[in-house]
């Protein structure tokens, strides 16, 4: 009979701090679910742009979640340090894992914020050159004199000097080409 109730007092043990966990998270849940809708509502007050205040109430969301895991874990477990460990390794791995992709975010959310860059600028810089078609959380996205397709990483943005200015009219349509060409026909072909 003991080795009977010692079992049953052992898994209502594991169960009540399995509940306990379960209800621990599920605060962290409904936590992260208002945090990011009133993040949210805060920067469509302040009319950030949509991706970059999709990206925030993500990385909110995910942060919050990712501490009710830890919670949920030292509560069940009843052990706190085995779930710090647990999200300093997966932190650490996911931080080499994705530093550059992480880095270019982080710096296409700058990007986004300081507005120095926008759609229809010049972009020179001692490797590309071209008007910016599109500005995107992770990369901007350029037409090159030619008509090609130039696409930047924001960390190159944020990290290197740039020269801003106007775009010139009808910039990557192939006119410039035939322009500074015309009169100079014979000596292109020779070359």
């Amino acid at each position: 009979m003991n080795v009977v109730q010692y079992a049953w007092h052992q898994t209502q043990g594991v169960a009540v701090s399995l509940i306990s966990g379960a209800i621990v998270f599920l605060v962290f849940f409904l936590v992260a679910r208002v945090v990011r809708r009133l993040i949210g509502v805060f920067m469509a007050r302040r009319s950030v742009r949509s991706d970059a205040a999709l990206l925030v109430t993500r990385a909110v969301y995910l942060g919050v979640i990712a501490l009710g895991v830890m919670m949920f874990v030292a509560v069940a477990l009843r052990e706190v340090s085995v779930a710090v460990v647990g999200v300093i390794l997966a932190a650490a791995v996911t931080s080499f894992g994705l530093q550059d992709l992480v880095k270019s975010y982080v710096a296409g959310f700058i990007v986004l914020m300081e507005k120095n860059v926008r759609v229809g600028d010049l972009v020179e810089n001692g490797g590309y050159t071209g008007v910016v078609t599109e500005v995107q959380m992770r990369v901007t996205h350029m037409r090159g004199a030619n008509g090609e397709m130039i696409v930047v990483p924001n960390s190159e943005l944020f990290t290197k000097t740039l020269m801003v200015s106007e775009a010139p009219p009808n910039w990557g349509s192939g006119a410039e080409g035939a322009q500074h060409d015309s009169g100079q026909g014979v000596e292109v072909a020779a070359r």
